[in-house]
């Protein structure tokens, strides 16, 4: 397991985040970002918590797309970067390829909550190493040239 995976993993079974959330903040402190921008990030990424709170696209790959967008999203004024819908497709296109779903209400069992939790780790870990592979392979930050 990667070390951004186990950080994630980390996040979501021992310091209380949810899927989403640990997802983000694994990225937000390899990224070093703000401290202000990883709250904000935070805030956002818990509303996809548990599948944006009714079972629907898993958490953790939601959180993917949060990383990607910090990554690849634009600054109000500037052109949209045609990368950044391409590499979420390709997340969450192998996110579906490994499980058949990208539905919570499909992937995490109907079990007791720790159960539940045990599953929804590995889908915290295949995020993390997706997007880790994803970022490594020149997605650039909206820092430097979006076109």
């Amino acid at each position: 397991m990667s070390a951004i995976a186990e950080r994630a993993t980390q996040l979501y079974t021992e310091e209380g985040f949810c899927c989403s959330e640990a997802v983000w903040l694994a990225f937000a402190e390899r990224d070093d970002i703000s401290q202000a921008d990883k709250d904000l990030g935070n805030k956002l990424s818990f509303a996809f918590c548990g599948g944006t709170g009714a079972q629907n696209l898993c958490g953790a790959a939601a959180g993917g797309a949060l990383v990607l967008g910090s990554h690849l999203g634009r600054i109000p004024g500037e052109p949209r970067n045609e990368d950044l819908p391409k590499y979420t497709k390709a997340l969450i296109d192998a996110f579906e390829e490994q499980y058949g779903h990208t539905t919570c209400r499909e992937l995490k069992p109907d079990v007791d909550p720790a159960a539940a939790k045990q599953v929804c780790k590995g889908y915290v870990v295949f995020i993390a190493e997706k997007l880790e592979e994803l970022l490594e392979d020149g997605i650039t930050s909206t820092n430097s040239d979006c076109t």
